[in-house]
């Protein structure tokens, strides 16, 4: 698919080539709290194209922040789509099995922003994981910036410490302060500093050069060279 690049917006195209994570825990929130919710990065402002059958995207953009130019609107995911958002624009792309916004937003999240013509984006499963994503500066070809492609629930690593519903597995670590140093909850440490796995794990995020920002969403996915 070719994207046509306003140089006034920031472009975020993201594909899913395979969904290979099926789910493993299914269960009830058991009294967990729901985690703050960390602002996105400093950065550009983008639009998004996403893919894949049985997938659900929520937008959403920070207090003060403008919304988007255009995008498709919170759903299922299609074959494809782009969204396009303007200067100064912050804000975050939930992807997740489950369309209920409370729990999509509390799983893996794309954060970026556009600040100054200078694009920033992320990988959070500050709040939770959902599902692999990694994302790349101009083209999908062009290297992952940041993100992790390990199928967590699937890395016969430490189990899920709070199982959510819809593949979710919720991180405790949401609460803790943004100075906290760690530590990293065993289930997410394969993803440190490639994702944002608490609230400071501030190598995980990246500047881009470009204002077209390619996501890939799946354990098929390119690695981030960050991966533990």
């Amino acid at each position: 698919m070719h994207l046509h690049l306003d140089t006034l917006a920031l472009v975020l195209a993201v594909a899913v080539p395979a969904l290979a994570e099926d789910p493993i825990y299914t269960s009830a929130i058991t009294g967990s709290a729901h985690p703050i919710i960390t602002p996105a990065p400093k950065g550009p402002r983008p639009a998004v194209q996403v893919a894949g059958p049985g997938l659900f995207a929520s937008f959403g953009h920070n207090a003060g922040s403008p919304s988007a130019i255009s995008f498709p609107g919170n759903g299922a995911i299609g074959s494809s789509f782009q969204a396009v958002y303007p200067a100064d624009w912050a804000g975050r792309i939930a992807i997740g099995k489950d369309n209920d916004p409370d729990y999509i937003n509390r799983g893996s999240l794309i954060e970026a922003s556009y600040d100054n013509g200078a694009p920033f984006v992320d990988i959070s499963y500050v709040q939770g994981f959902s599902i692999p994503i990694v994302c790349s500066c101009g083209g999908p070809d062009t290297g992952v910036i940041t993100g992790c492609n390990v199928p967590l629930y699937h890395d016969n690593g430490s189990p899920c410490p709070l199982p959510g519903p819809s593949s979710i597995c919720f991180n405790p670590s949401s609460n803790s302060p943004q100075s906290t140093g760690g530590p990293v909850p065993p289930f997410f440490s394969p993803c440190a500093g490639a994702a944002y796995t608490y609230p400071n794990d501030n190598g995980a995020g990246a500047g881009c050069g470009s204002n077209l920002i390619s996501c890939c969403i799946g354990s098929t996915c390119p690695s981030d060279p960050k991966q533990p």
